[in-house]
């Protein structure tokens, strides 16, 4: 890989739109070369069959020689075409990485995989985030371009890091920031293999399966060939019978016969994985050759020493044994040469040296794409900032225009916000669409970012190692026979049991409107209890409501702090300023709104 430039654009959207224009211009001149290159194998072609014709009606040396360099000229041209054939096909891969950045600026998602098979039952916080789905944080940083390293940032989402870890990622994530050339050509590489997203796992499965002792011991038949070559030259001058041949001949169809079922394990589980693997070996090849230095990518290029070779080794092997599928190959060259054997001895042979590091490579590849995203995220929002992650003791968090990043710059609100200390409860009340969801969902997102290792939408902001909990979906499940209030319970009792357990981080929980499904009064005294209840445990966080008298409550106690977002109603119409202010709201609007919606609820009282 060659050497990165140093790129800093201001506005990300004026760079992606110069390597579109690059792209396509480049990709028309690579057409044009494949065009070319085209039009001379097809003359060449002709020129050929006109010279072979001419042998056969002469026999001229002279000619014979001209066949001879016509043939090797049109290998010459088909190898120059299927180059510049992959370069136009780069080049358009390059397009399409750009639109895609283009598009995700703009908070439009082009590529189809929302993560959602991703998402796991009863997870802490995922759904309740949209960290997966049709408009999610996934769907935001994903930059993947195999299963591997989609899987590898779904988890990187779903599961905080150590704080090493998560420092570490953050000086790897801004040094891969400055290589976006490197970062592009990784995608677009990727993008020319159409199997590199497909599963590994059956070659995982493979690697570590033993063949039958039985079978290994049998592998040394592979070279009678030689003694069928040799019977088949003392048949021809007279030696021996003929019938010695064809009883030779027969030894391959029964030793092809008892490997048929190894064989078959084999290929039916990995028709593909030939083109997989090669795909996996050029990125890898890109991993070695990296420039980057930072101590997270150090401990990764040490393991990936020779990845890429072996990877294409084995590759190539899969794809050979893949030539017995041609009826016409078979015949003339896998049963006399006792192909599929030689096959089977070089992947088990490949197996015996590697497959023990096998594992390896693919995390790190995983890792680069997971970290690619990160820094594609970064690059891409030169606003943000790098988080500040810090051990203190309970739970800290301090943060200067801070917004949602799921929400485009000109119409995001941020807000201000700071909090410590353990057994913190931060009441937020507020009317119907002022923003105390959104506001839930703002700080934990940005506390997923930041302990992913990503930059984070705010001006400033800092944090301490969390446990992220949210409730604010719970829905009734026919397959479980549960009402939402119901579910909502399981959730508030899975907040408990976090809560109380030993050795980990705290949790920072975002209950929204909790305890919804039942009656104002037993409403107010179980959100009562349940915050009285978090106090004393490893525990701080947010509860939403609509709930006037658990506001008051709240203040006095002082554990619990009083926050608000207003409306304001002017000429019959809803203001909203989506800005968290100090104390309890004492403006809602739910009647508003009815009438607004044509519901007549009478004069008020």
């Amino acid at each position: 890989m060659e050497n990165s430039k140093d790129i800093n654009v201001e506005n990300p959207s004026v760079f992606f739109q110069n390597e579109l224009d690059k792209a396509r211009l480049s990709e028309k001149e690579a057409q044009q070369n494949f065009n070319t290159l085209a039009a001379a194998r097809l003359f060449v072609f002709f020129l050929l069959l006109l010279s072979i014709w001419l042998v056969n009606k002469t026999a001229i040396n002279t000619i014979l020689i001209g066949t001879l360099v016509l043939t090797v000229l049109f290998f010459v041209l088909m190898k120059k075409q299927q180059t510049a054939k992959r370069e136009r096909n780069f080049q358009r891969n390059l397009q399409t990485v750009n639109e895609d950045e283009l598009e995700r600026l703009a908070f439009r998602f082009k590529r189809t995989d929302t993560g959602v098979h991703y998402q796991e039952k009863n997870h802490s916080y995922a759904t309740d985030l949209d960290v997966f789905g049709e408009y999610s944080l996934y769907r935001l940083l994903n930059r993947t371009r195999t299963a591997e390293g989609s899987k590898r940032l779904a988890n990187w989402l779903k599961n905080h890091a150590r704080l090493e870890e998560i420092l570490m990622r953050q000086e790897a994530s801004a040094e891969f920031k400055k290589h976006t050339d490197l970062r592009q050509k990784w995608e677009a590489t990727a993008l020319l293999h159409e199997h590199a997203a497909q599963q590994v796992g059956a070659f995982r499965a493979w690697s570590s399966e033993t063949l039958p002792t039985e079978l290994k011991n049998s592998l040394k038949w592979r070279f009678w060939p030689v003694v069928t070559l040799l019977v088949a030259g003392f048949c021809v001058a007279g030696i021996i019978p003929g019938w010695v041949l064809l009883l030779s001949l027969a030894w391959h169809a029964v030793l092809l016969k008892r490997f048929q079922e190894a064989i078959l394990s084999v290929t039916n589980r990995t028709t593909a994985l030939g083109f997989t693997l090669t795909a996996y070996s050029e990125l890898l090849e890109l991993a070695e050759t990296a420039p980057h230095r930072s101590r997270w990518w150090n401990e990764r290029k040490a393991l990936i020493s020779g990845s890429s070779k072996a990877l294409k080794e084995v590759g190539s092997l899969f794809e050979k044994l893949d030539y017995r599928n041609n009826v016409f190959f078979s015949l003339f060259v896998g049963i006399p040469s006792l192909w599929d054997l030689h096959c089977i001895a070089g992947l088990e042979k490949w197996k015996a040296a590697h497959y023990t590091h096998l594992n390896d490579w693919l995390d790190v590849l995983a890792d680069v794409e997971a970290m690619n995203s990160l820094a594609g995220h970064a690059y891409a929002h030169p606003e943000y900032v790098i988080p500040q992650v810090t051990w203190e003791n309970g739970v800290v968090i301090e943060a200067q225009n801070m917004g949602h990043p799921l929400i485009p710059k000109e119409q995001r609100v941020s807000n201000d916000f700071s909090m410590s200390g353990m057994g913190q409860t931060i009441l937020v009340t507020g009317s119907n669409m002022s923003g105390k969801s959104t506001f839930l969902r703002t700080i934990g997102l940005n506390i997923v970012l930041a302990q992913a290792g990503a930059v984070v939408s705010a001006a400033k902001f800092s944090c301490t190692p969390v446990r992220v909990f949210s409730s604010m979906r719970t829905q009734d499940s026919l397959e479980e026979n549960t009402s939402s209030f119901y579910a909502e319970l399981k959730r508030l009792r899975q907040l408990l049991e976090m809560a109380d357990e030993v050795n980990q981080a705290p949790v920072f929980y975002l209950l929204d409107e909790i305890l919804k499904g039942t009656n104002s009064a037993d409403r107010h005294r179980g959100a009562e209890a349940l915050i009285r209840q978090l106090h004393p445990k490893k525990s701080a966080g947010f509860v939403s409501t609509h709930d006037l008298e658990l506001g008051e409550w709240g203040a006095t106690e002082n554990y619990v702090h009083n926050f608000h977002f207003r409306s304001d109603v002017e000429n019959g119409q809803l203001h909203f300023d989506y800005k968290l202010h100090e104390g309890i709201c004492r403006s809602f609007n739910a009647s508003e709104l009815m009438k607004m919606m044509g519901i007549d609820i009478g004069p008020d009282k």
